[in-house]
């Protein structure tokens, strides 16, 4: 719960440090070495005041630190907002690190020097979210640290932003492609490990035209990647601890409500050929490992190198002779578009 100060009668903007992977959930962080990202140094920055931890907090919120900021719109932050909020966030990072296997943020040389994740919650938005990629500190927070914001009404119970921008900095952690049918399709699928909606979606493309238009989508192409896992993966994955299964929003509606989906297993080497991808790319063009401009980051340009991670993971994962007839007519169609 937060108590209002006098002095912030104004504000109504909460931030919460999520420290070492959402804090309670991974404490320990790596220290950083020569191939660390860097951590900016911003010299402007939303002034930002600290509220103590309530003293009923459990233990495992003892990391957590709550701020303030004093904006020109008045209004309150439900306590019980805050909580589906944080609820959310945990369960996300559970599934993230425990159910798809991926290495937290935080443990990768990327973001080894940030000591937390800053959760902003803004007050000129209501909803949305945003995930950056630097990690950051300033007059205000003087600890490195990476940040995601997200409107200031987002209601958890109803809305699945926060767990999609974690999943982007899971995204910016392992690789530098921000091209949307990669970035926000695989974004708008990590949803539907909580959501429960999971599908065994539309046939893989098998034209060039239609190839093109997978990636030229942005969240669109979320039925592709939910295609492509169901192909790899079509027994289903039920493996959503039981404590997830069990935690409910304040109105009464399951935090995680999947049972069975696709691709858990096949996931982390998708994101390790993509590093892969990029780093060798960097070399190639003679770019800091994590010093791309952000055109290129987002480039369609790069859709061959993205095309060729992806080919050599799932041959990796399952052999031509294994792959069914849909999957091996796709990967047909990619090899002649693959950055050798």
């Amino acid at each position: 719960m937060i108590k209002h100060l006098s002095s912030f009668q104004r504000g109504w903007v909460a931030l919460l440090m999520l420290c070492a992977m959402m804090g309670w959930l991974t404490p320990v962080v790596a220290q950083p070495h020569s191939e660390a990202g860097e951590c900016y140094y911003l010299q402007r920055d939303t002034p930002l005041d600290v509220l103590a931890n309530e003293p009923d907090h459990a233990d495992y919120l003892d990391s957590v630190h709550f701020f303030i900021e004093a904006v020109d719109q008045g209004g309150t932050l439900s306590a019980t907002r805050l909580d589906d909020l944080e609820v959310q966030l945990k369960a996300a990072d559970v599934i993230y690190r425990e159910v798809l296997e991926l290495t937290p943020p935080l443990l990768m040389p990327r973001y080894q020097r940030a000591d937390f994740i800053m959760v902003i919650l803004r007050a000129d938005q209501s909803r949305g979210g945003q995930a950056y990629d630097e990690v950051v500190r300033s007059p205000t927070v003087p600890d490195c640290h990476i940040r995601m914001a997200l409107g200031g009404q987002v209601n958890a119970a109803g809305n699945l932003t926060p767990a999609h921008e974690l999943f982007h900095l899971y995204q910016n952690a392992h690789m530098m492609f921000k091209q949307g049918w990669v970035y926000e399709g695989l974004a708008r699928w990590s949803e539907s490990l909580l959501r429960g909606d999971a599908q065994e979606g539309h046939a893989l493309p098998a034209t060039v035209e239609a190839l093109e238009e997978v990636m030229q989508a942005s969240y669109g192409a979320a039925p592709f990647w939910q295609r492509l896992f169901y192909l790899l993966d079509s027994k289903e994955d039920s493996s959503i601890p039981k404590e997830l299964q069990d935690k409910h929003y304040h109105d009464g509606s399951q935090v995680v409500a999947v049972s069975e989906f696709y691709g858990s297993a096949f996931l982390p080497l998708l994101f390790t050929s993509l590093n892969e991808a990029g780093a060798a790319l960097a070399h190639h063009e003679q770019w800091p490992v994590y010093g791309w401009a952000e055109a290129e980051q987002r480039s369609l340009r790069h859709n061959g190198v993205i095309l060729s991670a992806l080919h050599h993971a799932v041959s990796t994962y399952m052999p031509i002779a294994d792959q069914p007839d849909e999957l091996r007519v796709f990967m047909q169609l990619i090899e002649p578009k693959i950055d050798r």
